[in-house]
């Protein structure tokens, strides 16, 4: 492992000169005779590259040149944190690549960038892009990497045609959706971002380590960094603050935050993409990956998707991720991404990866954690969408100040006969009156949550409660983000509607509504 500094200029002029920090990785076997390809990476939010040593190494042990990087703003690499926007995160790694791809004058041996590293001569060099065409320092070059390291390979991607695979882990596809959703259906029948309700516990903790992350050195060193805006690009703390403020992102905030998303721009993103989600993920839900697979799919883009157990706030299981020690033998998801690279830049003979693949919590295992997943040619494969019968009745709900996440309506279908198996997301239609708002900040806020409940009563969260801002008299199909369940026979389904929920910013107003629950469609796999 060599430690590099790379002295590099980025921002929608490209004047912006930023420092950053990284770890090159050279297998013991490359040379410039027996070339390798190659893969970068970066740090999720808050942390930096010194989180990645275990991959690095693992990645060169499998023969893959790895270089780990510190992102903007993150561990020594200097600039501001950008959100994973293309005009500075994505061209940042566009001249990673180029190093890689034999560049010289990038890469330093040390902080100063007074001695020059050697130009790397040992990555294998592609002399095509995406698209065909020739282009110059073009590596065999993969990307990977989660949550914050996983945005930014898709703000690179589409920057730089010479990236040949995503890895894409735990990450967002509208960040307006995973800072502030809204259930309420919208194109492709994916939930909204910006119009339901901030998650407050997230949005605050983001923001404190953002701009916590420099440290006094960090300030001290490029006072630039402190005003207007913390470690922050200059449009980030409006983004963050409004959206706290008034509870929700109001359009000019939520169009800044599509910006920094690969929904905004994924008609450029036409390389393979294995994509990774967690079903235990309180910040970036499933709903995510799905829209991305959703929408490259559509364009014809090579897409593949895992749906995992753990993410952003959930314990990790055995035999699926060590990020410390990552094994191909014992990691599920180690050995998938090492076959997704073998077979497209190494162009090894590698059978093609499952389209879908899920983790089943009710399936014993021992080791490597592949036996508790189940696969299907495709997301919309997996499973049959099926109405289930709930009780009736109209209920009086309060929304905004005064009230309680511990106050719900509940409306529960009769006892199952028979196992019922969940894969994806549940869709709840409300009947709403007495919702009428002349603005968004006076409209009640409601949060629709499914449980699972056995016969002694004990009530089961199925997946994550999602917030939906109803501003008129009005019948609202609701998409409750994606989940993987067994029910068991003897258990009901149950839905749940709240004026307030944990974690996120209710309403402004007290408003009383009428709310009823008038459907519920769940998505059925087959099995059990």
């Amino acid at each position: 492992m060599t430690p590099l500094w790379f002295d590099i200029v980025t921002g929608p002029d490209g004047a912006q000169r930023c420092t950053i920090e990284g770890d090159l990785y050279r297998p013991s076997s490359a040379s410039t005779a027996t070339q390798v390809p190659a893969v970068l990476s970066t740090n999720g939010f808050g942390l930096s590259k010194e989180g990645l040593s275990g991959t690095g190494a693992m990645l060169a042990e499998q023969g893959y040149a790895a270089l780990m990087y510190s992102g903007l703003g993150f561990g020594d690499s200097t600039c501001e944190v950008g959100l994973d926007n293309r005009e500075w995160d994505g061209r940042a790694a566009q001249q990673l690549v180029s190093f890689l791809g034999g560049a010289a004058g990038i890469a330093y041996t040390d902080p100063a960038l007074r001695n020059s590293a050697a130009a790397v001569d040992f990555v294998q060099t592609d002399r095509r892009g995406a698209s065909g065409e020739t282009l110059a320092h073009d590596p065999r070059v993969g990307m990977l990497g989660g949550s914050y390291g996983g945005a930014v390979q898709f703000a690179a991607a589409a920057t730089d045609p010479r990236i040949d695979t995503i890895v894409p882990m735990i990450t967002w596809n509208d960040l307006s959706y995973a800072l502030s959703p809204d259930g309420a259906v919208g194109p492709g029948g994916h939930g909204r971002g910006g119009t339901g309700a901030t998650k407050s516990t997230w949005v605050t903790g983001l923001a404190a380590i953002g701009v916590l992350s420099p440290g006094v050195e960090g300030y001290l060193a490029d006072p630039s960094r402190i005003f207007p805006c913390p470690n922050f690009s200059d449009s980030v703390c409006p983004a963050l603050s409004v959206s706290l403020a008034q509870g929700y992102a109001g359009a000019e905030e939520a169009e800044y935050l599509q910006s920094t998303s690969v929904a905004d721009y994924i008609d450029k993103v036409r390389v393979p993409v294995l994509l990774m989600q967690a079903q235990r993920d309180s910040l970036f839900d499933l709903q995510e990956a799905t829209a991305t697979y959703d929408g490259l799919k559509q364009r014809g883009v090579e897409v593949s998707m895992i749906w995992h157990y753990r993410g952003h706030g959930a314990d990790p299981i055995p035999g699926e991720l060590n990020e410390l020690a990552p094994s191909r033998d014992s990691d599920y998801l180690v050995s998938r991404y090492l076959d997704w690279f073998d077979r497209h830049l190494k162009d090894e003979p590698v059978a093609p990866a499952p389209e879908f693949s899920w983790f089943r919590d009710w399936v014993s295992y021992a080791g490597n954690a592949e036996p508790a997943y189940a696969t299907a040619p495709s997301l919309d494969e997996a499973a049959t969408r099926t109405d289930l019968p709930l009780s009736a009745g109209v209920v009086s709900l309060r929304s905004g100040p005064g009230a309680s996440p511990e106050v719900a309506a509940a409306w529960t279908g009769e006892p199952l006969t028979d196992t019922l198996v969940q894969v994806g997301a549940p869709r709840v239609t409300l009947t709403v009156s007495g919702a009428a708002a002349a603005t968004a900040a006076e409209a009640p806020v409601l949060f629709v949550t499914v449980y699972d409940l056995a016969p002694d009563g004990t009530a089961t969260r199925i997946g994550n409660t999602v917030p939906t801002r109803i501003n008129s008299d009005a019948t609202v199909e609701v998409t409750v983000p994606a989940a993987v369940h067994r029910f068991e026979p003897g258990h009901r389904v149950r839905v749940e509607v709240a004026g307030a929920a944990r974690g996120f910013r209710s309403g402004l107003v007290p408003r009383e509504v009428a709310v009823a629950v008038t459907s519920l469609s769940l998505p059925v796999a087959a099995g059990k």
